[in-house]
Formats: structure tokens, sequence, C-alpha cells
């Protein structure tokens, strides 16, 4: 693979989460035999799906991301600006959300505490604060401080250990990525975490397993299988991101995960450039790349 650096990485991590969305989005709650009767293989993004999305919008997924991310521009971190970002964006209101978004936001409105409104329960296990994680990694290199903001940022909405540990372990993979491991380096650094068992099993996904054998449900265990699953694929960007997309239900979330990190792996320049020019975000994220680059080699 040809040299990529570090601002081109950065870029492929939040745009390959845009572009992941996006694709996705057409299809989201829908089967196979469903998406294969009405578009065939569905490769373009062209919006539309069951909330009648523009081509190129942000779902709840970017739009989260990008709450995120903000926290990280024009001033110091805190968890109380990734809050109150995030209660900005609710009150828009969303189109699509999240049930357990949806009710630890609410709970937030309520108390104003981030620390306070998480929900902890078995069933609150969905892919909604692995979908948003990646720009704390992107900013951080320390491990130290990387982890401890990945964790408390999770755990504003989605506080149970396997959610927590999900976020922690695709964040070692993307810090990897970043400081120039390969795919199965970067896999490794994860394992090596003291991780919850379902989410080491989401690692040790076989690549050559086939992709109809994954699940694209919103369980969060399948998002980080599915994004693990795509990062050991020989095939391209685009191919591995339309593959995994094609299987339909939560396609936008399995499209913007596994598209956060084949996007570090592969770059910005290995994202089609017709799926580039649909995103709405490409000219916020384009503009982040510098500030992030300048946060990921402050010393710590």
């Amino acid at each position: 693979m040809p040299m990529i650096d570090l601002s081109e990485r950065i870029a492929g991590g939040l745009l390959g989460v845009a572009a992941g969305d996006a694709l996705g989005a057409t299809l989201e709650f829908m089967r196979p035999n469903e998406i294969r009767d009405k578009h065939g293989v569905h490769r373009e993004i062209i919006g539309g799906g069951t909330f009648g999305w523009r081509p190129g919008q942000g779902t709840d997924d970017t739009d989260l991301t990008w709450a995120v991310l903000a926290s990280y521009l024009d001033g110091p971190y805190t968890l109380d600006r990734v809050a109150a970002n995030m209660l900005d964006w609710y009150h828009t209101p969303p189109r699509d959300i999240g049930g357990t978004t949806n009710i630890a936001l609410g709970r937030l409105e309520e108390s104003g505490d981030p620390h306070a409104c998480g929900r902890t329960g078995e069933y609150s296990n969905g892919n909604g604060s692995l979908m948003r994680c990646i720009p704390t990694t992107l900013a951080r290199s320390d491990a130290e401080v990387r982890r401890a903001e990945l964790i408390e940022i999770s755990a504003i909405t989605h506080a149970h250990r396997r959610s927590i540990d999900s976020c922690v372990a695709y964040g070692e993979m993307i810090n990897a990525l970043l400081e120039g491991a390969d795919p199965s380096e970067a896999i490794a650094a994860a394992q090596a975490l003291d991780l919850r068992p379902l989410v080491r099993e989401a690692l040790e996904v076989d690549p050559s397993e086939p992709v109809e054998d994954l699940s694209t449900s919103a369980y969060v265990i399948d998002s980080l299988k599915c994004a693990v699953w795509a990062l050991q694929q020989d095939d391209t960007f685009e191919e591995t991101l339309v593959a995994l997309v094609n299987r339909g239900r939560d396609a936008d979330t399995t499209g913007a995960v596994a598209g956060g990190l084949l996007g570090v792996w592969h770059g910005v320049g290995a994202i089609p450039s017709r799926w580039l020019e649909t995103l709405e975000y490409r000219p916020r994220f384009q503009a982040a790349v510098p500030t992030l680059v300048a946060l990921r080699r402050e010393a710590p």
C-alpha cells in the first residue's frame, strides 16, 4: 500500500463515517431480498429510504459524530461541551434517533448531568455510542486520555460495559492504524485490552466468513464485528462497504462504523469521488482535519 499521511487517514476516518452512513441510509430497515428487488446492488448515494434523506445528508450517525468532533474544535474538550452539542441536536428535533439515545438525552435534558443519564441495562447495548466515537481517537494519541474520554462520552447514553468496551476497542484499532499498523496489528492492539468476552469475540471474526452470515442489526457487537470483518477484506473501500450495506437492517450505522475504520486504513483517497461530492458534512469534516492533526501531535 502506498504511504498515506496522517491527515489523509484522519480525513478518511471522518468522511468514511459520512459516506457509509449516507450509502446505507437508503437501505435502513430493509431486508436483503427487498434491496435486490428494488435496487439490484445498491452502490450510489441517492438518499430516500424510510426517512426520505437527501442524497449525502447525514443521519444521526454523522450528526452525532459531528457533535463529538465539535467538542474538540475551537477550545478545550470538556464532557459538558459534548453533552451540550448532543442536546442541541436533540432539540432540532432529529428525524431518526435510537431508543437508548432518545431516553438518555431526555434524562440529560432534565438533570443537566452527563454523568447520570446513560443507560446501563443489558438491553441498552445498541450501536448508538460506537457510531459517534471516532473523533476522540482522531484527536487523542495518548492512550490514557483517549480511553477515559471514550468511556465518558459513550456513557452519556450507553453506559453498559459492553458498549463502552466496544468504543474503546474500536478506538484502539483506529489509533493503531493512524500510527502505521496494518489491520492484523490493529486488531491485535485491541485484543490486548481487558475487554468483555462478547467484545473480544467480535474482534475474532473470521475474515473468510461470508457477508451473508453477518448480522447488520443495531446491536453494538454486530456493528463492531462487521467493522472488524470489513477491515480484513482485500477488496476496495467501495466494494467492502457496498457488500455490507446491501445486507440492510441497520445499514446506515453498519456503514458508518465500518466506513470510519476503512477510511483510516485506506485513506481519504480510496473513498469514491462521486460519493465524496454528495456529502453535506464534507466541508466541515475537511476543515477539522488540521486541528485534529495538531491535537494528536501535542505532548501528553
